[in-house]
């Protein structure tokens, strides 16, 4: 009877074992063991044909055909304590680990208020130049490497100007003209003043014109067949405006210049944040071309330029410009999805954004409840940056939440889309 007691109290230990590790950590888990051993009478244990002999030894007994129930009851308490609670999600570590599951530590921390507008983006001003003619006529293209986004060099010949096939005479020509003659009538006049021929005031005049005539001529290529339009700085031509063969008149935009290493991101704030602006410090914000990835302008060189005090009548925006350095991942011109950032709050609660699923309108994350097994959570969420999402009520310090992977274990949630953990493994 002693082994026997032993034997029983050896599985019970066993089973409470099992049960702490199983439950450690989370709360879900409905571990309810009760073993029932009031119909089990000890007095009344049926030993017929099991007799023990005096002096024999208890350890070289054959127990073939005997019915033990303590084992039995042994062992349903250590199936029981391994199964988990009814609700949980199995995952476990191998598979959670092959699809990219990551668990994150709650932990209250700052978050900065957030206001989330659209906007564009804008090259820096002195990083972008216009290439004008500087005369009017038949504009040809430099060579077959001069298109959009091509890089240029400060100095480059970009555009080539004839005059020659104009219908109103050839400028050049007529400048190279005006130019001669100018000189000539100074070389007299300087000749004439000398002996008192021609007064001051005509000497003044004749030397205006020569410098007039000049710098004409100058500007039109000093009578070359063409004139050079080059590059003003170094970058990449942004903007073709022209075509070969086109006229162009002097002082016609051409094409623009953009160096594209510092830029601006220009946020419409609609009238309502007004009382928000002086909070704003910085910004994040989203490009259509990359929309999987977020541009911090903390981790950008970038600042606060200005925040307008004032509306344009009939748009309703305030415009919010900030400057930053271009990672080379950013075009200029392309919209953008902006969070502006106000205001910390300190002792807030938030979740990387890749942590939230979204389900008819309401927003869960899974919890980690055990090694194996996770728990799906209804939360409430806030304010978005971007990056994370301020959670208002669902979550506690020390949750363990899926903040990358929340996909993959809400398909082990689904149908089966995963295989089951303990395929083969009986509980």
């Amino acid at each position: 009877m002693k082994i026997k007691f032993l034997s029983i109290l050896s599985a019970a230990f066993v089973a409470a074992a099992l049960i702490s590790c199983s439950a450690s950590g989370h709360d879900s888990h409905d571990h309810d063991h009760e073993h029932e051993h009031a119909d089990h009478d000890h007095a009344d244990h049926d030993h017929a044909g099991h007799d023990h002999a005096a002096g024999e030894d208890h350890a070289d007994h054959d127990h073939a055909g005997h019915d033990h129930d303590h084992e039995k009851a042994g062992s349903s308490a250590k199936a029981d304590a391994h199964a988990h609670g009814k609700d949980d999600i199995q995952l476990s570590s191998e598979q959670a680990k092959a699809a990219g599951v990551v668990i994150e530590t709650i932990a209250p921390a700052d978050f900065a208020q957030v206001i989330k507008v659209s906007g564009s983006i804008l090259p820096a001003q002195g990083s972008e130049a216009t290439v004008s003619a500087t005369q009017s006529g038949i504009v040809r293209l430099a060579g077959n490497q001069i298109a959009e986004g091509a890089k240029v060099g400060k100095g480059q010949t970009l555009f080539q100007i004839a005059t020659q096939a104009i219908g109103d005479g050839n400028p050049v020509a007529a400048a190279k003209a005006e130019k001669d003659a100018a000189e000539k009538e100074w070389e007299r006049a300087q000749v004439l003043i000398k002996d008192h021929i021609i007064t001051q005031k005509e000497y003044e005049a004749a030397r205006q014109r020569v410098i007039t005539a000049r710098a004409a001529a100058v500007s039109m290529g000093n009578g070359e067949k063409a004139v050079a339009i080059t590059a003003p700085l170094n970058g990449y031509l942004q903007n073709l405006l022209v075509r070969n063969g086109d006229f162009v008149t002097a002082g016609q935009a051409l094409g623009t210049v953009s160096q594209n290493q510092r830029l601006q991101l220009r946020a419409d704030v609609p009238e309502r944040y007004y009382g928000s602006l002086p909070l704003i410090s910085s910004a994040n914000f989203i490009v259509t071309y990359a929309a999987d990835t977020l541009f911090q302008l903390e981790q950008m060189n970038g600042r606060l330029l200005s925040s307008a005090r004032t509306v344009n009548k009939g748009e309703g925006f305030l415009p919010v410009i900030f400057e930053f350095d271009n990672p080379g991942k950013v075009i200029p011109g392309s919209m953008a999805e902006i969070f502006l950032l106000g205001k910390a709050q300190p002792h807030t609660i938030s979740v990387p954004t890749t942590a939230l699923t979204e389900e008819m309108g309401l927003y869960y994350v899974y919890i980690q409840v055990c090694k194996d097994a996770y728990r799906k959570q209804l939360v409430k969420k806030g304010a978005n940056n971007g990056a994370r999402t301020e959670i208002l009520s669902g979550l506690h310090a020390g949750d363990k939440v899926v903040a990358k992977g929340a996909i993959a274990v809400k398909l082990a949630a689904n149908s089966n889309a995963l295989p089951d953990p303990h395929a083969g493994h009986n509980h």
